[in-house]
């Protein structure tokens, strides 16, 4: 009787022992691919990878992943299963995905492609864009600073900081005034020209005519040799003082700034105008953490962080300006050859005015290696090959309309196709050149609709 009492009891301990579950998974999908008409190699490895990316002063945390050897070539499509007991409704999360070729990387998603929360969907497309030649290549080590004086102003001073990240500092100094400009600076697709995007309406634009030596370029492409900036043979630190827009949060006690023409991510300094801005933020903010748009005026200094080695940028803010309405904007982003709308603006060192209720002169590269676009007059169709920074057109027709206006302008436009050898993109501006390095045709990207 008692081994008969000791084995119920044995069978009751089991059966009220819990069984672990494993939880019901969740899954984000999609596809992959990117636009340029590269073959990737055979043995191509691709990873997607699902992340938490709320916490803006800390690294991404890892949900999922998928990791595919011998990818093939795009359009790759994607599914990462994840735990959706670890998805906080508050929280966002995105998807990324990288191209390699063993330990090199060649594509990866430059935005941000937000999932599962917030109204995103679960199922998104990733456009991968080519990672570009390292900036050493053509601008030496950095970061640097680069300065001289103006032949068309001879009191004016310039000096110009090219930080490693991509953002630079500008200073120009005249009658002991100064005015500072910062943003983010873009080469050009053939590693020659350098363009800087920041607070001023038309971005400024130097040519790389040496890694040490910075020469002016015109609104017509042409370069300036005497109006040069040197490199300096240390780095000099520059502390602009600038009216800013940014994202700011505040999270444990401290105060954090991302910068939107610069993208630099900076603690906040607890003085000046400190205490105006974290009681704007705490009476605007909906959760902890939570990033609020702001103005500020203030400048960046190089302070050792409370932690980790430094320095580091630093902002301090004198004057708190108030709370956006707005945020940040789009940074400038170089433009694709293929399958966009480049309108003509410049020809031969001469601005091009299309003629009234007549289209303007553009063209449209296809990613078949066809092209078709306007002279300004008649309907232009051929073929192109680009490789590299080389371009060349052939089996170029035309309509043979008769125009009221612009007829020369658009011979010209089409004897310019035929003579041109080479070709380069900065930002939304695409160039031409022809012998000799001379720019025959500049075109703008134009958004279509």
């Amino acid at each position: 009787m008692r081994k008969f009492l000791s084995a119920l009891m044995l069978l009751a301990m089991i059966g009220c022992t819990p069984v672990a579950v494993e939880p019901e998974m969740a899954e984000v999908s999609g596809t992959a691919l990117y636009l340029e008409r590269i073959a990737a190699p055979p043995n191509a490895r691709l990873e997607v990878v699902l992340e938490d990316i709320s916490r803006a002063d800390a690294p991404a945390v890892r949900l999922g992943e998928m990791i595919v050897e011998n990818a093939g070539q795009p359009p790759y499509p994607f599914t990462i299963e994840y735990d959706p007991t670890a998805v906080d409704p508050r929280y966002s999360y995105r998807v990324a995905a990288r191209l390699y070729d063993g330990d090199e990387l060649l594509f990866v998603t430059d935005e941000v492609h937000q999932v599962i929360t917030r109204g995103y969907p679960s199922t998104v497309t990733l456009r991968m864009r080519r990672v570009e030649k390292p900036l050493a290549h053509p601008l030496g080590t950095l970061p640097a600073t680069f300065s001289g004086k103006l032949p068309y102003s001879p009191d004016m001073h310039v000096h110009l900081n090219l930080l490693a990240d991509g953002a630079y500092f500008l200073r120009e100094t005249r009658h002991e005034e100064s005015y500072f400009d910062i943003g983010r600076y873009r080469l050009s697709s053939d590693g020659q020209h350098l363009a800087l995007y920041g607070g001023r309406e038309a971005p400024m634009r130097y040519a790389i005519s040496t890694p040490d030596t910075l020469s002016m370029v015109d609104h017509f492409g042409l370069q300036k040799p005497d109006y040069s900036l040197s490199r300096q043979p240390t780095m000099q630190m520059l502390e602009p003082r600038v009216r800013m827009r940014g994202e700011y949060r505040y999270l444990a006690g401290a105060g954090r700034f991302r910068e939107c023409l610069t993208g630099l991510d900076m603690p906040v300094a607890p003085e000046g105008d400190n205490r105006a801005l974290e009681a704007a933020y705490l009476a605007e903010q909906e959760a902890p953490g939570e990033v609020v748009l702001v103005h500020v005026e203030g400048r960046i200094e190089q302070r050792m962080p409370m932690e980790g080695p430094g320095p580091v940028s630093t902002l301090v803010p004198e004057r708190f300006g108030g709370v956006s309405a707005y945020g940040c904007p789009e940074r400038a982003r170089q433009a694709d050859l293929e399958n966009t709308y480049w309108r003509l603006t410049v020809m031969d060192a001469s601005f091009v005015d299309p003629a009234p209720d007549q289209r303007e002169p553009h063209l449209v590269f296809r990613e078949d290696g066809r092209v078709a676009g306007s002279d300004g007059c008649n309907r232009v169709v051929g073929s192109y090959e680009a490789d590299g920074t080389s371009i060349e057109f052939s089996q170029l027709a035309v309509t043979r309309m008769a125009c009221l206006e612009g007829m020369a302008q658009a011979e010209q436009f089409r004897q310019a196709l035929g003579e041109v050898d080479r070709y380069r993109i900065l930002g939304q501006q695409l160039e031409m050149l022809g012998p000799g390095e001379q720019v025959r045709l500049q075109f703008r990207a134009v958004a279509l609709e």
